[in-house]
């Protein structure tokens, strides 16, 4: 398969869809099946970057063969370095795979496999947890399914994400606030009683 094809799998956008110019964010009706078969395809490409791209994009259309391989990566920890953040220099990959997950999830909500689906993405969205403990990207995209959707079964790991980051504020100030602003919603006590133990007070982190 040439590199040009290979592009026009990962990276086009039909001429009927105008609603987005991310291929990621393709309805699946609007996907052809050939495309579909061809993106699979690349799954055993020798490129490893090709392999994580066709994960993720598959995943992102609520394709089991492409979630499968990308929760794979994941588990085995060879993602590192996927997607660096040029202006600050720090990896983004998992931000990316979180939507991913999340898109699944959607994609396979629509298809009426929701339950199913929520609870396959949890171990690989609760690994992403962990590792922004001590990483620098955001996870914010996942709030939405724990204030909205009902998601409460990454409460837990959310609670020690922000008692971990609140350790150093100074690195950590915007992604605090998107989790205080959650659990405000989720379990005011809760912020209260970590502010409290880290002597700060919610204006300190905008509010």
């Amino acid at each position: 398969m040439n590199e040009a094809h290979i592009n026009s799998l990962l990276r086009d956008i039909p001429t009927s869809v105008d609603y987005t110019e991310l291929p990621e964010d393709i309805d699946p009706e609007d996907i052809p099946p050939e495309r579909i078969k061809g993106v699979i395809d690349l799954l055993t490409h020798e490129d490893d970057y090709i392999v994580f791209q066709a994960a993720r994009l598959l995943t992102s259309w609520g394709i089991e063969e492409g979630f499968d391989a990308l929760k794979k990566l994941l588990v085995e920890n060879e993602l590192q370095g996927m997607i660096q953040l040029r202006l600050y220099g720090y990896d983004e990959t998992y931000k990316h795979v979180l939507y991913a997950f999340i898109s699944y999830w959607a994609n396979q909500s629509d298809a009426g496999k929701g339950e199913q689906a929520r609870k396959a993405i949890f171990e690989p969205v609760s690994i992403i947890i962990k590792a922004s403990n001590t990483q620098h990207f955001q996870i914010k995209g996942l709030f939405r399914l724990v204030s909205k959707k009902g998601f409460v079964e990454y409460i837990p790991l959310l609670k020690e994400h922000l008692q971990i980051i609140m350790k150093n504020p100074e690195d950590n100030y915007w992604r605090i606030h998107d989790v205080i602003k959650l659990f405000l919603n989720v379990d005011s006590n809760f912020v209260l009683q970590i502010l409290k133990e880290n002597d700060k007070k919610l204006s300190d982190f905008g509010f």
